[in-house]
């Protein structure tokens, strides 16, 4: 008996540390699941002005609330509670677009691009030939939209343009965007190393730009909103060659389109990395 008296608060100890670690445990799990949805949400409204706002409009309500309470403000609590019960509805009718875009972007499926099956001297080839086809369009101030697919899908917007399917040429994406042709007022998507489509359409930006933008820069910056894609903008006004990715737009000089293009698109990473093993070995 003596034994079992002894035993017993020892048993309960153990057994009240475990349940208290445990419960520290969870509420730590808890909080890094909340902070880390906040993180990501932030940083996705972050590329768009309007959802900032929207979320600094939110923070602003929500501790307007915490004041309120605190002071007992009764009439202002009353309108702070109102604003919150229909600013829901409000919210998802004025940001509709902004919030189709978060949820396409959180639901966009990942691929695996490859480009390791082709040689060095065919990815130099492709190369040269993307250069000339852009350099070409902005020395003749010829407007175009080339969308290089990435991680993520553009399947839904490869559906909207015409299928091509067609080998890397400067001479076709002169005649694709060339004013005279029917396929000329849209996009054209790259997929490896394949010209899927082209007329294909996008969802403008909701950014405000300035009026030097036109519908082109704005589909652009649409598609990087929601997809992790590059974009090739070519100026129709003025020949200006710009990259749009992840929400921003970023103007290129024609000297460093070549060394902006192998950056943005990684095809020779792959080189790079076998390169630096070798050197190991050595």
């Amino acid at each position: 008996m003596k034994v079992g008296g002894i035993l017993m608060p020892i048993v309960s100890a153990i057994t009240f540390n475990l349940s208290l670690i445990f419960n520290v445990v969870r509420t730590i799990i808890d909080l890094i699941l909340v902070w880390y949805v906040i993180y990501v949400l932030v940083s996705m409204m972050r590329q768009n002005m309007r959802t900032m706002q929207l979320f600094k409009g939110v923070l602003l309500i929500l501790i307007l609330k915490i004041f309120t309470n605190l002071l007992g403000l009764s009439a202002m609590d009353y309108l702070v509670d109102t604003v919150l019960t229909w600013g829901v509805v409000a919210i998802i009718i004025v940001f509709q677009p902004e919030i189709r875009g978060l949820l396409e972007k959180i639901g966009r499926t990942k691929l695996e691009i490859k480009h390791d099956n082709l040689s060095d001297d065919e990815k130099e080839r492709l190369m040269d030939e993307l250069v000339a086809a852009i350099t070409k369009l902005s020395e003749d101030q010829t407007g175009a939209l080339i969308t290089f697919e990435r991680s993520q899908s553009l399947i839904d917007y490869i559906n909207t343009g015409t299928k091509i399917n067609a080998d890397i040429k400067s001479e076709l994406f002169t005649t694709i965007f060339w004013e005279g042709t029917p396929l000329h007022d849209g996009a054209t998507i790259i997929k490896d190393d394949r010209v899927i489509c082209a007329a294909a359409f996008y969802p403008p930006t909701n950014q405000e730009l300035s009026p030097l933008y036109g519908a082109r820069h704005r589909a652009a910056l649409g598609i990087s909103e929601i997809t992790d894609s590059l974009t090739v903008v070519v100026s129709e006004e003025t020949g200006t060659i710009s990259f749009a990715v992840n929400g921003k737009l970023r103007k290129i000089p024609r000297k460093e389109l070549r060394a902006s293009l192998v950056n943005e698109l990684n095809w020779f990473n792959s080189k790079d990395k076998d390169g630096e093993k070798d050197d190991q070995k050595g």
